[in-house]
């Protein structure tokens, strides 16, 4: 089992990249809604870039989060990478779009 992990860092433009990785479950996902929160509450930003490679691993309970944050966001989040698990669950919900993600694996996806 890989420990989950997330870490909020601001940009000079107002927006912030949410860096996760490890497996994104029941267990684990309050940690990432924290991380997030805590990132929006801090720094008000324009976007959350939200960088997903490092991601082993990732259920309805993750994809559940994904979806909220960018209700709350106002459509604000954007999906920057993926690993081939994460991208294949995005694309089999058929949310890709709606994260800003094409159709085809990302050019940050780990091969």
């Amino acid at each position: 089992m890989n420990e989950f992990a997330a870490q909020a860092t601001p940009a000079a433009d107002g927006t912030v990249t949410v860096t996760a990785s490890g497996e994104l479950d029941m267990t684990s996902a309050p940690e990432l809604i924290n991380v997030l929160r805590a990132a929006i509450h801090r720094h008000g930003p324009s976007r959350v870039d939200l960088d997903l490679t490092g991601v082993t691993f990732m259920d309805s309970t993750g994809l559940q989060v994904l979806v909220a944050a960018n209700t709350d966001m106002g459509g604000g989040l954007r999906i920057t990478g993926t690993s081939p698990t994460v991208h294949r669950l995005l694309h089999l919900t058929g949310v890709l779009e709606e994260f800003g993600l094409p159709p085809e694996r990302s050019v940050n996806e780990k091969q």
